[in-house]
């Protein structure tokens, strides 16, 4: 894939995720290019193919960990705006919280 490619692929991630927000979308686009410009421009090559795979990986991640929420008018609760692309974990590392990890668990009161 080509730095075009990674780049087109990142703004759609980011209109994905931030869809309805158009402060931190502009800010995302701006931040996109301000990346691409600085990282991917005809001098520095090397590490090109590197740096386009991370470029995929940025947008993945995007697409699939970002959540907006939105308050509720008048109301403690919020509203997260998921899509089909978001990813939904079924919580079995929350379940089983002790396994694989080092030194002591303590509740708090």
């Amino acid at each position: 894939m080509s730095a075009l490619h990674a780049y087109r692929a990142l703004l759609r991630a980011a209109q994905a995720a931030f869809q309805g927000d158009s402060k931190l979308l502009l800010a995302s686009h701006r931040e996109i290019r301000t990346q691409f410009e600085r990282n991917l421009d005809p001098g520095g090559m090397d590490n090109k193919d590197e740096k386009v795979k991370h470029a995929f990986e940025v947008a993945k991640f995007l697409k699939q960990n970002v959540v907006q929420a939105e308050k509720l008018d008048g109301q403690e609760n919020f509203r997260l705006r998921l899509h089909e692309e978001t990813e939904r974990g079924d919580n079995e590392s929350i379940k089983t919280p002790l396994k694989g990890r080092v030194g002591k668990f303590e509740r708090c009161s």
